[in-house]
């Protein structure tokens, strides 16, 4: 993947969604920092399921504008030993956000998330700031 490129989790699109001005969301800043934005089917997932019958803001405009970046055999892989890593660490988190973070890091990308909490402990990832810089 080209240097100028994030993965996004779920919560910098949460947060947008959510926010009246959207000007002063991350996914914003992120967008005029960076020249491709991508997101994992997973945080797709996330998404869509989160998504009311009646959404006040149109997901659609913001995830077609976002890259998919593929998932198989290999995020899997990586994802289960980040699992039994954590496991020994006894700092387990979701299992999808550990499928996120193996995504990001089998594709060789950074991951913006607003929950750092979540994915600091994970080896090999690459956390964007929450200004939207690379460390």
């Amino acid at each position: 993947m080209p240097s100028n490129v994030v993965a996004l989790d779920s919560s910098i699109l949460i947060e947008h969604f959510r926010t009246k001005n959207k000007d002063n969301s991350l996914l914003s800043h992120l967008i005029s920092k960076y020249e491709e934005l991508c997101i994992s089917p997973l945080v797709l997932y996330e998404i869509l399921v989160g998504q009311t019958e009646s959404p006040v803001f149109d997901s659609n405009a913001v995830l077609d504008k976002l890259t998919l970046l593929p998932f198989g055999e290999a995020d899997v892989t990586r994802a289960a030993e980040i699992r039994r890593t954590l496991k020994k660490k006894n700092k387990l988190i979701d299992h999808l956000d550990i499928l996120i973070a193996a995504g990001a890091i089998v594709h060789d990308v950074p991951l913006a998330t607003l929950n750092r909490k979540h994915f600091e402990h994970i080896e090999g990832l690459i956390l964007v700031d929450d200004e939207g810089s690379l460390p």
